[in-house]
């Protein structure tokens, strides 16, 4: 019992000193430039600092985050360098995933490269869609709206192997067998709303109206992550009066989720065994933004950012959300949790039988000096396991939460466009201003974001 009372002592200590210690990097002057909206700063200091904020293991997130930076600041093509990358990366890593994660059963998952979430890796095409939409390349943008869709198709068998395995090999230890959680996203109202708008410029109505009818099944059929109305401005995407022009705005708002960790610590009760089972689980940051409103004014009656008189107000409409980013990455998610929480047993099944067996070889010992040994090496695996054993809590840091919706008929010509973001009780705590030139039978998409 004074051993297990030694051992139980230790690994507390070392509990509370890591909590306290645990400060990965100092993101406030980023998040002071993404709150301003000025991304590209951001981008600049994190390309800076890349090397304290990126370990070898994480291209993917860094390729990631830049690119969905550069998006955000109007860098498109950089954007699709980048995100290019970030793809290219998660289709190697999770190649060799099958022989690094037989390591990571040894100490933990982060020590393995990051081949990114499911939500992840099918919203860089969406993203990459959007960029090609800004630079006026049409055929790149159905492009990768389709290998989204591709994507999509096989993204809810991505695991089931691997989990199958895990349980396997858990049974064997007597460890618990788990059912493979069902991922319930299959179609997003997101990228339907962006083929529609495409296909729309192209005169095909009839491949629109398909889009359109997609879209009423995204919300029809998951209603567990579509879990608002469906955008209103919907019912005139494909009746455009003669001699006008749809504009499009979508405005991103708020952070995807983050990975916490969630760790498990158990003793046996003959005091045998050791226990630390750490793995991530998956929580929604709040966003301060509750509705946003968009005002359109024609160009010619602002003179040098001002206006020459009271400006006429042609549209002000309020945007409905169209897709929950962090819905769907709480989804996505669950499959990979599954997997991971399985290798978690696996390896601490390994490290407490390894703890056990210099416990045994201590009580068996009738050399006092050998006894000690075996005590201090069986302490030294215990606190080795409750240092090592970690949740990879790695995700996309500059994802958005919610995708908003609306449309607006206008006559051709240039305007402004303001978009208003604002809190719970109605104040506008960020704007936006953004200019166009409207004209018939072509793609008027506008984008805002604000990640507060």
């Amino acid at each position: 019992m004074f051993r297990q009372s030694l051992l139980l002592s230790v690994v507390a200590g070392l509990f509370f000193v890591s909590c306290s210690t645990m400060d990965d990097y100092d993101f406030a002057t980023v998040n002071q430039s993404l709150n301003t909206g000025e991304y590209e700063a951001a981008y600049q200091v994190i390309t800076g600092d890349s090397e304290r904020i990126y370990s070898s293991h994480d291209e993917v997130l860094q390729s990631l985050d830049l690119g969905i930076l550069s998006h955000y600041a109007g860098e498109y093509q950089r954007s699709n360098k980048e995100l290019t990358q970030a793809e290219r990366k998660i289709e190697e890593y999770y190649a060799k995933s099958i022989t690094q994660s037989i390591s990571s059963y040894l100490v933990n998952d982060t020590i393995v490269d990051y081949d990114g979430e499911v939500f992840e890796d099918i919203y860089i095409n969406i993203f990459m869609a959007l960029n090609y939409i800004h630079l006026g390349n049409i055929e790149d943008a159905f492009v990768e709206i389709r290998r989204f869709d591709n994507k999509l198709k096989v993204a809810s068998a991505k695991y089931s192997d691997k989990i199958a395995a895990a349980n396997q090999e858990n049974s064997s230890k007597g460890g618990e067998v788990i059912d493979v959680p069902k991922m319930h996203f299959h179609n997003s109202a997101l990228a339907r709303y962006l083929s529609m708008i495409l296909y729309r410029s192209r005169g095909q109505l009839d491949s629109a109206q398909i889009d359109m009818k997609y879209l009423d099944s995204a919300f029809a059929s998951q209603p567990s992550l579509y879990n608002f109305s469906k955008p209103h401005s919907l019912e005139h995407e494909l009746n455009i009066p003669k001699g006008q022009g749809r504009v499009n705005i979508i405005a991103f708002t708020g952070k995807s989720p983050v990975k916490i960790e969630e760790a498990v610590r158990l003793y046996s009760t003959g005091g045998e065994f050791y226990y630390k089972i750490a793995y991530p689980e998956m929580q929604q940051q709040r966003s301060v933004i509750h509705s946003v409103q968009v005002s359109a004014i024609p160009a010619g009656e602002i003179i040098a950012g001002q206006a020459s008189q009271l400006p006429t107000v042609v549209e002000h409409v309020s945007l409905e959300p169209l897709e929950s980013i962090s819905n769907i990455a709480m989804d996505t998610f669950e499959q990979h949790q599954a997997l991971i929480y399985l290798r978690a047993v696996i390896r601490s099944i390994g490290k407490a039988t390894t703890s056990s067996v210099w416990g045994v070889m201590a009580d068996k010992s009738s050399d006092v000096g050998m006894g000690l040994l075996f005590s201090a090496l069986e302490l030294a695996s215990t606190v080795t396991t409750e240092v090592s054993e970690r949740a990879d809590v790695r995700v996309a840091r500059y994802l958005p939460s919610v995708a908003w919706v609306t449309g607006i008929n206008l006559a051709p010509g240039d305007y402004i466009l303001n978009i208003e973001y604002k809190n719970e009780s109605g104040a506008v705590i960020a704007m936006e201003q953004k200019n166009i030139t409207v004209s018939e039978s072509t793609v008027n998409l506008v984008e805002g974001v604000c990640l507060k």
